[in-house]
């Protein structure tokens, strides 16, 4: 517990670096939110002018930062002038969906790189290792919605076996009862299989878009560390013991190789939370990606700013989960560091 206090506290620095930043950016963005949110497209210098004042805009950027940090300071991350409802509540009803697909994003991208990095490994300088590390550069350089593009194309458009790429259900359904946020997860609860499972094909297309990010650094990373691994003296010895390849992979190569993958792992999951919001427009998904590019289109600060810091806070968590995992597996790890 002493060492999750300290990290914690350690990154409160860094978390106040990121509002400050952010505060200042999305002031500096042209565009007037008084001008954007005012009564009608006609509406006066004076009616203008009254709208900036209820706003609090006609303050200073310090007076504005410091009663932003003490709304911070009281669990408030401020109204969003696009919804007219509190931030935190627009997050709460959004963020499931988010984490829902990265979560399906993530598996799908680990289930691809991580054999593929073994595979690549095993056979090295091969013709299987020249094709993944052409995969791992192609992905690197495709960005994902571009790749999202091109699997609605193929997969929805030409071929007609993928769901429609809009939301998170076909339009004919009824969302089940709200439980947990997570629409497979509630359909399930509610005892409607069928309605899971069509929640869970429309979340394919964009999760394999969201794939291709993790798909890079997690085969090469999966790559490198596994030839160490497969170089090292103890797997040296295990060979000339006669062991089989089998077991050399599970029991030797395997677990110290997962060591760095286990960090990288951590960061790209991170990352991907937050990088979603292409993806999350382009397949008009309901998370809190596409929410922050249209408060960001409508000049609404506090939904930006707002996800910023989430996303940054999601990411100092997981990280810390990450090292702890990393600690607890190789003692030797200082997750002090």
């Amino acid at each position: 517990m002493k060492v999750v206090a300290f990290r914690l506290l350690g990154a409160l620095p860094i978390l106040l670096g990121v509002v400050v930043v952010t505060f200042a950016l999305v002031r500096a963005l042209p565009g007037d939110p008084a001008i954007y949110y005012a009564s009608s497209p006609s509406a006066g210098p004076d009616e203008i002018r009254a709208v900036r004042q209820q706003l609090g805009l006609d303050r200073g950027w310090l007076e504005q930062f410091l009663i932003y940090l003490h709304a911070l300071a009281h669990g408030q991350l401020g109204q969003s002038l696009l919804t007219g409802q509190p931030v935190l509540e627009d997050f709460r009803r959004l963020l499931p969906a988010t984490i829902e697909l990265a979560a399906l994003g993530f598996a799908m991208g680990v289930g691809v790189a991580l054999p593929l990095g073994v595979l690549a490994a095993f056979h090295r300088g091969g013709a299987l290792d020249q094709a993944c590390r052409a995969v791992s550069s192609t992905t690197a350089a495709m960005p994902g919605f571009f790749f999202g593009l091109l699997l609605i194309y193929l997969l929805y458009y030409l071929a007609g076996i993928a769901p429609e790429p809009i939301g998170r259900l076909p339009g004919s359904d009824i969302p089940p009862t709200r439980v947990t946020g997570l629409m497979t997860v509630d359909a399930l609860i509610e005892g409607d299989p069928g309605l899971a499972w069509r929640a869970f094909c429309k979340m394919l297309l964009p999760a394999a878009s969201m794939a291709i990010f993790a798909v890079a650094p997690l085969l090469r990373m999966m790559r490198g560390a596994m030839i160490d691994a497969l170089d090292s003296d103890y797997v040296m010895t295990a060979r000339a013991f006669g062991l089989t390849r089998a077991r050399i992979l599970i029991s030797y190569a395997l677990p110290n190789a997962m060591l760095p993958v286990l960090a990288t792992m951590g960061m790209v999951l991170s990352t991907m939370l937050g990088a979603n919001v292409m993806i999350e427009k382009l397949f008009a998904w309901p998370g809190i990606g596409a929410y922050a590019i249209n408060a960001l289109l409508g000049v609404d600060y506090a939904p930006v700013q707002a996800f910023v810091l989430i996303v940054a806070v999601m990411f100092v968590i997981l990280t810390l989960v990450i090292d702890l995992l990393t600690a607890a597996i190789d003692p030797r790890v200082d997750v002090n560091g």
